[in-house]
């Protein structure tokens, strides 16, 4: 199905000869003499709209106006005259996508509208998983949807009714707790306590003591008699966390234990009999550690008899929406402010960002994000640098984005070595001449610095970007 624009101008003849050409590329064209006509249609939803700054009536600028107050991010391209300086950066202001200046050109029209047709794709698929997270998606809560997620479901399910020793592997922040706690809250030891002990924050001397407790008199300062983790798990899990932080004298008692659920206290000799669930994780790569010698392999394989591996967060990016709407209502009671949503710009960086902290970095960055915002949408500047240029600052060559440099020390990477090797595009001379002279001016007043530029012409980072890289390639 072809993809629909809108064309809002009284010029007829101009009107017309955009019309031929958009419908020449295949685009479904609808066009408009008023604005008012063109918002009442807006519910067709298109993927773009050319809309002439100087209309009768109601102007183009006030026909952005209301489409940015009704939060709609169809993008805006204006149309404007070479004398119309002032209503185009305006527009630039209000959130225009591009501008064009009559008589348009074919060529920067048909370009525009790709780029223009892209973004509205991606805004639209955003919106459309933001929709999906009024739904639940949540196991014992996990939260996920895509296929990654469901086959962990799918493993859950499988072994949490068998008493088999689980092991979940899988990089730092993944939720391997989480996982562990679902295994347990589902399986017959739910009833029972879930314990869970981080082996690589037990100091080696004390780990004995923390597993199988002690005897009143065990040791100078036992003056009375104590549970290990093990008593105080019975009948329920026990889970290890950082398995491969424990000593090499813990793992040859952790084997014992296993061959027959009983161990003594320090101190004691009594036998205790205790009935668990043994679940096990580690960010780590266990089989390097048993091949290098630092852990031991007969206990690797009693642990390793169901393998659950994380996957992380990078490869499945469709859950992000999800999970950044789980942290908002996770914090709306701590954090006061009634923050209901992310605007699709922070949603846009948040999804392309590769999350090498996993869900825990995610929910970390949304908690700081929600403390900093003061409306109800979390927007793009109130997330971290590092994820801010995901969206802004960075150009899309491909597959990979490559930054511009902010700084005066390289000031040609942005406009070359000389302003005069910045050439106006062929269409509108004199308009593009005028901006290209601003923009240069405004990078000299701020030192090089693009962002203090952007900001002294009232336009945006990535606008500021785009006629710089729109520029270069002219020259």
């Amino acid at each position: 199905m072809s993809e629909l624009l809108f064309i809002v101008d009284n010029d007829v003849p101009h009107r017309n000869m955009m019309t031929t050409w958009l419908e020449d590329q295949g685009y479904k064209v609808k066009v408009f003499d008023n604005g008012e006509l063109c918002l009442n249609c807006l519910d067709e939803n298109p993927g773009a709209i050319c809309l002439d700054i100087n209309m009768p009536g109601l102007s183009g600028l006030e026909i952005l106006k209301q489409l940015r107050l009704a939060n709609r991010d169809i993008p805006v391209m204006v149309v404007t005259k070479n004398d119309a300086l002032d209503s185009a950066i305006e527009a630039m202001k209000i959130g225009a996508f591009d501008y064009m200046v009559k008589p348009v050109d074919k060529i920067r029209l048909k370009t525009n509208v790709e780029k223009a047709i892209e973004m509205h794709t991606m805004v639209t698929k955003i919106q459309r998983l933001q929709g999906e997270l009024k739904k639940t998606y949540s196991y014992k809560n996990i939260v996920g949807q895509s296929e990654p997620m469901r086959q962990i479901f799918g493993q859950i399910d499988e072994v949490s009714g068998i008493n088999i020793n689980v092991f979940i592997g899988g990089e730092s922040g993944t939720g391997k707790e989480l996982v562990a706690k679902a295994i347990h809250f589902n399986s017959a030891y739910k009833s029972g306590d879930f314990v869970a002990i981080n082996c690589g924050a037990i100091p080696e001397d004390l780990q004995e003591n923390e597993f199988f407790g002690h005897e009143k008199g065990a040791f100078t300062g036992a003056d009375d008699s104590r549970q290990g983790k093990l008593e105080v798990a019975n009948g329920g899990t026990l889970f290890l966390d950082e398995i491969g932080e424990m000593s090499p004298k813990m793992q040859v008692k952790l084997l014992r234990f296993l061959q027959d659920k009983s161990f003594e206290r320090v101190g004691g000799t009594k036998k205790i009999h205790v009935d668990l669930r043994i679940i096990s994780a580690t960010n780590r790569n266990l089989e390097d550690a048993v091949k290098e010698g630092r852990f031991r392999e007969d206990l690797y394989y009693r642990l390793m008899v169901y393998l659950i591996s994380l996957p992380p967060l990078r490869i499945r990016k469709d859950d992000i929406p999800l999970l950044i709407n789980h942290f908002l209502k996770k914090y709306k009671n701590d954090i006061p402010k009634n923050i209901s949503t992310v605007s699709s710009y922070a949603m846009e960086a948040l999804v392309r960002y590769p999350w090498p902290g996993n869900v825990r970095q995610l929910e970390n960055e949304i908690y700081r994000a929600m403390v900093m915002t003061q409306t109800n949408s979390i927007q793009i500047e109130k997330l971290s640098p590092e994820i801010q240029k995901l969206r802004e600052g960075y150009v899309d060559r491909g597959n990979q984005f490559v930054p511009y440099r902010d700084n005066h020390e390289n000031r040609s990477t942005a406009l070359s070595a000389h302003p005069s090797s910045i050439s106006p595009s062929p269409s509108g001379t004199k308009f593009n001449e005028i901006e290209k002279n601003a923009l240069i001016e405004a990078l000299d007043r701020a030192n090089g610095n693009i962002p203090l530029a952007a900001k002294s012409l009232g336009i945006s980072r990535a606008t500021f970007y785009r006629k710089i890289k729109k520029y270069r390639s002219a020259s």
